[in-house]
């Protein structure tokens, strides 16, 4: 009787141990799920505030002829792009650094319900002003919009070192539902900008279609969060964050980590320096100009008119667009899925032969205005090829810049190696961005 007692004692000890040291599940996979939604809300609201364009242009036209047309084009129209592209890096740079040296006093739930509540109210107040008749203060209304663009992307700076900070206390899968979330936001966009065109909206009605999926995009991921409050497998690994009590990071750290990652540092700076000086947004369609509107005479033309308009109409947004961040989502899941044996330094090499070798390629196509460099691939089909390996072999590399930290670092050192990463990150960014100028008065 005695040894059946002390039996049982031992296994019911056994059951409590397991209960006490075994990470809970992930049911119905819906932490997986949140960090997906997490990750494409990190990009849609800044990536539709930049896809606007001609929104704000007609906000900023000049109001005593009412056009838009380029030859018109007012001060503030012109300084409009430019003066985005100053804000946007400073913002996300500047809270990005915040955050690492002051946001261990605030608890990582707190942080990302703030994020998402100052999102969804700059959303809020930008959809607010689309109908708003601003005319009489343009000027006024061109500092708001600076000011928007900037909290916009401070909080993505926050959420950025944010969620990488999570990302390091999760299973390693986790990061890969949030970085394929972030590519797609680009196919969100894309699909927003065909809708437009589809519907021939109006300037102001397309914003509304912008932030309007936005904020709704916002809001479901808000009420998620909060969903998984009392969730045990969030909590769990919630909790360890909230149990750690690390000494700020400092120089000494922060070279120590980079002597470890340079490899993935060195794979997104390729990758960026090949995004933003490929001029893809100027390739247009070998039959441009050539549909009905523009009065031919040709029949064979006439006979094909509606296949004219799709290239001419929709070309970019599509291809250019549409098929590029879909692509790009394609390589970034195949990079989650499969993981060759491969020495990173080998992933280095690739990303800037890969690097090489695009840029004069798109240099190359039917990108317009030109002034100086000849078509060489002059052909839709080419362009399309060109776009779907870079697309693809672009996304793979990314995601790897993520996923080779954790086998870079130690467990201990993952936490910091995704703050510098992060920060690294927004500073080659801040840096490449003005690059795309060079290329652009290149062709």
């Amino acid at each position: 009787m005695s040894t059946q007692k002390d039996l049982h004692t031992c296994e019911q000890n056994e059951k409590n141990e397991k209960t006490d040291y075994d990470p809970p599940e992930d049911h119905f996979y819906i932490n997986y799920i949140l960090f997906f939604l997490i990750g494409l809300v990190h990009s849609l609201p800044g990536t539709f505030f930049t896809t606007a364009t001609n929104f704000w242009m007609y906000k900023f036209r000049n109001t005593t002829i009412d056009t838009t047309d380029s030859e018109f084009r007012t001060d503030l129209q012109a300084e409009f792009s430019a003066s985005v592209k100053v804000v946007q890096p400073i913002a996300n740079l500047a809270f990005q650094l915040l955050t690492v040296y002051y946001g261990r006093y605030f608890k990582v739930r707190q942080r990302k319900i703030f994020i998402l509540v100052v999102t969804m109210l700059l959303c809020c107040l930008t959809m607010i002003f689309v109908k708003v008749d601003t005319d009489s203060w343009q000027g006024g209304f061109f500092a708001m919009a600076m000011m928007i663009t900037g909290g916009l992307n401070a909080m993505t700076g926050i959420f950025s070192v944010t969620m990488y900070t999570t990302c390091a206390f999760f299973p390693h899968g986790y990061i890969g539902a949030y970085i394929m979330g972030e590519g797609l936001a680009a196919i969100f966009t894309a699909m927003a900008q065909l809708i437009s065109l589809a519907f021939g909206l109006s300037s102001q009605d397309s914003a509304l279609v912008y932030f309007g999926i936005g904020l709704f995009v916002i809001i479901v991921t808000l009420l998620a969060l909060l969903a998984t409050g009392n969730n045990q497998f969030y909590v769990y690994h919630m909790n360890r964050i909230h149990d750690r009590t690390d000494r700020i990071i400092n120089l000494k750290d922060v070279l120590h980590i980079l002597k470890k990652i340079w490899s993935s540092l060195v794979i997104s700076g390729c990758y960026l320096i090949a995004s933003d000086s490929s001029p893809t947004g100027l390739v247009v369609s070998e039959y441009e100009g050539s549909g009905p509107w523009n009065g031919t005479k040709n029949t064979t033309l006439a006979k094909t008119a509606n296949f004219r308009l799709l290239l001419d109409l929709y070309f970019i947004p599509t291809i250019t667009y549409l098929v590029n961040s879909s692509c790009s989502l394609i390589g970034r899941g195949i990079a989650l899925m499969y993981v060759p044996k491969v020495k990173n330094v080998v992933w280095s090499v690739l990303s800037v032969v890969r690097m090489l070798i695009f840029i004069p390629v798109f240099m190359l196509c039917n990108a317009q205005p030109r002034n100086h460099l000849p078509v060489l691939i002059p052909h839709d089909y080419q362009y399309i090829v060109i776009i779907l390996v870079y697309s693809v072999s672009g996304g793979y590399l990314l995601s790897r810049c993520s996923y080779n930290i954790a086998n870079l670092v130690t467990q201990e050192e993952l936490k910091k190696a995704y703050q510098v990463y992060s920060l690294f990150l927004g500073l080659q960014m801040s840096v490449y961005s003005p690059i795309g100028l060079l290329f652009v008065q290149l062709l």
